[in-house]
């Protein structure tokens, strides 16, 4: 909660940046394919041929899919969903055709030929996914492009490029088997020639030859007779496996068949505008996230009211809640003393208030309490302005007096005219004796202020080493009960060294997260050596980030009338 704006700021940057993304990308759309493996026996001519009834193996399966997203069917698949031009592609995370259709930037042209094959792979390979859908014998052809109708398009296409160049295979091999047959065909036909022309001879000579001799042609004429229907019988056979093949050549079918063919989307799938913003809101709040324990881990400064007690060495700090509240000239945070007298800041000054006047000395007439910093920014001048006016609502008469010739910032957080500044005083330049006249009321409460006009540059010694400044703070002490001093930040140690001499009591603030250790050290040197004997010290931790938790105050009457 203390980077809440933080976080909220790095949550809405990344939601309104994947808003842009979404806006200015190209919409991709997204078609999807479904192909059966169903093997087929291959035989047509057969009665009751066709797909098989068994469930496919799924090694086969598997080996199909590798099939389909090879160069081949890549190749052929682009020559089915041609025409087309490098635009209609969805390039992956290539955001270069999308931005340079976005700046209407005319994208090169495909290379034709053998030289665009790499780039048409390319090209296939991040347009279109082939994956098996679980262990069913289903394969999905998804295919990614910027208009819906060469999505669908492009899926089909490789489904049919795959049943083609598939068919055309079993085909070609028929046709391969079919040529080796043909040359046994030819075989056998020159045996059936030679053994039919030798059955001639020998029927011809066993008619001329002797009666004696008949005999063994009869014979021979035998033999080869039967030799010469078994050479007709093989003969025949062959070339009824050659018409087979031809004929099967023709009759192939696939084992894959595209029982659901892409349809153009009517939606795209690129961007997802409410994923894209839920994803982005949610690494936007992660990354804030983790940057704001990042900035919590290095704020090397105290963080607590209790490690501010510690360093300082005292047994208690009071801590002073942020104001969220923007601050103009002439306003303060510290007007929630009186416009707010019961909101967190206001607690915080009174409880301040009640602390210091338990440790002032009563009875020594007025006393002045110094208000410092260890460095600038620390909220010093408000935690003064606030103190001055809750000493004056609780009946104490109060002077806020501006020291911080430095900086001069209360001018600015308390709308006061001026006439001259109190530095021209402690200059010289100004007589003392006009100093109560320069006196003016704040315009929110009885409290009286001695604003400075301007910065000064007069050197320390100067403006409070010197007389002057002591009998000022003499003259304040008979006036006032109690004047608060917002003196210069310790980061000016001259005036600090001139000015802490005269505390009664000192108010040291340090600011959440910035103020280290070190520096309270060093404050703490420079008060002990300013005050041989310790004055009343109260460390105050400005600027604490939503902290402490508030009760809302309800004032009901402890009886009721009824």
């Amino acid at each position: 909660m203390r980077h809440a704006r933080l976080i909220a700021f790095i949550t809405l940057v990344a939601i309104l940046g994947a808003l842009f993304a979404t806006s200015v990308l190209r919409p991709i759309y997204t078609a999807t394919a479904l192909l059966v493996v169903e093997p087929t026996s291959g035989n047509l001519l057969v009665s009751g041929s066709g797909p098989l009834a068994e469930t496919p193996n799924s090694g086969a399966i598997d080996g199909m899919v590798e099939i389909m997203r090879s160069d081949p069917v890549m190749l052929r698949a682009m020559e089915l969903a041609s025409p087309f031009e490098l635009a209609d592609f969805s390039s992956g995370f290539d955001l270069q055709p999308m931005f340079l259709g976005f700046f209407r930037i005319a994208a090169e042209p495909l290379a034709e030929g053998e030289a665009g094959r790499p780039q048409v792979l390319g090209l296939m390979r991040n347009s279109v996914s082939i994956n098996r859908r679980g262990l069913t014998p289903v394969i999905a052809i998804r295919a990614n492009a910027t208009s819906p109708e060469f999505a669908a398009r492009l899926a089909n296409a490789v489904g049919e490029a795959h049943i083609a160049l598939e068919v055309a295979a079993k085909s070609e091999n028929l046709r391969k088997a079919r040529d080796l047959i043909e040359g046994q065909v030819d075989a056998a036909r020159g045996q059936v020639l030679a053994l039919s022309e030798a059955l001639g001879s020998l029927k011809g000579a066993s008619a001329t030859a002797p009666s004696g001799i008949s005999v063994d042609f009869q014979s021979q004429i035998a033999a080869t007779g039967q030799s010469l229907e078994l050479a007709r019988n093989q003969y025949q056979r062959l070339l009824q496996r050659s018409t087979e093949l031809a004929e099967q050549a023709e009759l192939q079918l696939p084992d894959g068949r595209l029982v659901a063919p892409a349809s153009p989307p009517s939606d795209a799938g690129f961007p997802d505008m409410k994923t894209t913003l839920i994803v982005a809101a949610l690494l936007g709040l992660v990354v804030a996230l983790a940057l704001a324990f990042t900035f919590d881990g290095l704020a090397s400064g105290v963080r607590s009211a209790d490690e501010l007690a510690e360093a300082i060495g005292v047994p208690a700090a009071v801590a002073m809640p942020r104001l969220h509240a923007s601050r103009f000239d002439g306003t303060s945070h510290a007007d929630h003393v009186i416009t707010a007298p019961l909101s967190p800041f206001s607690e915080g000054m009174r409880t301040l208030q009640v602390n210091l006047q338990r440790s002032l000395v009563s009875g020594t007439g007025g006393q002045v309490v110094f208000v410092l910093s260890a460095g600038d920014g620390e909220g010093k001048t408000t935690t003064a302005l606030g103190l001055a006016r809750a000493f004056d609502a609780a009946g104490r008469s109060v002077l806020l007096l501006d020291a911080d010739v430095r900086s001069a910032a209360l001018h600015r957080h308390v709308d006061v005219p001026l006439a001259g500044g109190f530095e021209q005083v402690l200059a010289g330049d100004v007589d003392i004796r006009q100093l109560a006249s320069m006196v003016r009321k704040d315009p929110l409460s009885k409290l009286s202020v001695l604003v400075n006009s301007d910065r000064s540059v007069v050197p320390a010694e100067v403006l409070f080493g010197g007389p002057t400044f002591a009998n000022v703070l003499r003259g304040v002490r008979a006036s006032y009960d109690i004047t608060i001093v917002d003196m210069p930040s310790l980061h000016w140690s001259a005036e600090a060294a001139y000015i802490l001499p005269h505390a009664d009591a000192v108010v040291l603030v340090a600011s959440w997260g910035k103020t280290e250790r070190a520096k309270l050290r060093e404050a703490l040197v420079a008060i002990r050596q300013a005050h041989p004997v310790p004055v009343p010290l109260v460390p105050v931790l400005a600027l604490q980030p939503n902290v402490i938790r508030w009760p809302t105050p309800r004032y009901e009457p402890g009886y009721s009338s009824r």
